[in-house]
This record gives C-alpha cells, structure tokens and sequence, in this order.
C-alpha cells in the first residue's frame, strides 16, 4: 500500500495515517496540553494545526511503520502545542519559501513557521535556504541522510543509528563529520 514514496503518495500516506489515528493524536494533544494551553485554544484545533503541519511536510516523510508515523507526528504536536504558548507578539505566522527539490528537478513552495517574518526578510531567508539546499546536496549521501534525520527532522539518536544500521557512538561520529563539512562549505559559501 505505501511503496515507493513520492510527494503525491506520501500527502495520501498522510491523509490516511491522520483519519486513521486521530484518536490517538487527539488523546496526545489533550494530555501534553496544560490548562493554560486549552484556555486559549482546542484540542481540536490544535490537532488541525498539527495535521496542517504533517501534510506540509510530507516531502521529508517516509513511512515505516505505524508507529514510526505515531512518534513523527508527536513531535510535530509538542511543537504546534508549544507555539501556542507564545503571546500575539510572539506567535509564529507561516511564510512560503521556494525551494530546490531534492531530486534538483523544478522548485517547490513550502509554508515555514517564522516569528513575525516580513516579505523581505523571507526572501532573504529563501535565498539562505537556496544556498544551503545547494550545500547540502553536494555533501556526501551518508552525510545528508544523517542531518536530514537528526538534525532537520529532530529524531532520537538511537532512531537515527537504527535507520542507518550504524551504532550509538558510529552516529554520533558520523553527525560531527556531517556538521563539520557543513560548516566548512558554508564558509566557503
């Protein structure tokens, strides 16, 4: 059912996994919520807001289980929970970025959560983003898979070790390499 992923497939893999765990979703949210949390807001519209977010990011989304998805979509959750915390000065408004696809084919638009952005400093920021795209492509596939996984999509390290068949201590090694290149290349940029 959920073969090869693509950006189409993976929106529908989405859809699916949020109807069918919505329950479960909404039971997260209502016990990570304080009441100072559920005096502003829903559980309902934070779970909205939640499946608002996963969709959005259904290009970095690769099923491999249920429960994969489960612990993703928790970490989108506790984010979307936390950001509705801030007060109005503080609370973050989406802003579109164009964005090099990772196969180099075309460019995608994609909403990012950004505190009080103007439509200059999100060009500005696009522009960063173009670049770093552009530097992250051209780092080894290891390298890339490493800081896609830990640093981008904030996975546990011993997720991260697990999905590259690599110990505790080989990955850890592997994310300081990762960042090291990346830092070198940036300043080369």
């Amino acid at each position: 059912m959920y073969g090869e992923p693509n950006n189409s497939s993976s929106v529908q893999t989405i859809e699916h996994l949020l109807v069918t765990h919505r329950n479960e979703i909404r039971n997260f949210i209502g016990r990570r919520s304080g009441s100072v949390v559920l005096q502003r807001t829903t559980i309902d519209d934070l779970y909205q807001e939640t499946a608002t977010v996963a969709l959005a990011s259904a290009e970095t989304f690769e099923y491999v289980s249920d429960a994969g998805f489960i612990s993703w979509v928790s970490t989108i959750a506790r984010r979307v929970i936390s950001h509705s915390l801030r007060g109005p000065e503080g609370r973050l408004s989406t802003v579109r970025i164009r964005r090099a696809e990772s196969s180099g084919i075309g460019v995608s638009e994609t909403r990012l959560y950004a505190p009080n952005r103007t439509p200059s400093s999100a060009v500005a920021n696009s522009e960063r983003s173009d670049s770093l795209v552009k530097i992250l492509r051209e780092l080894p596939s290891d390298y890339r898979t490493v800081l896609q996984l830990h640093r981008i999509e904030e996975r546990p390290l011993t997720e991260v070790a697990a999905r590259m068949n690599r110990t505790k201590s080989a990955t850890c090694m592997l994310i300081a390499r990762a960042m090291a290149m990346l830092r070198e290349k940036l300043r080369e940029d």
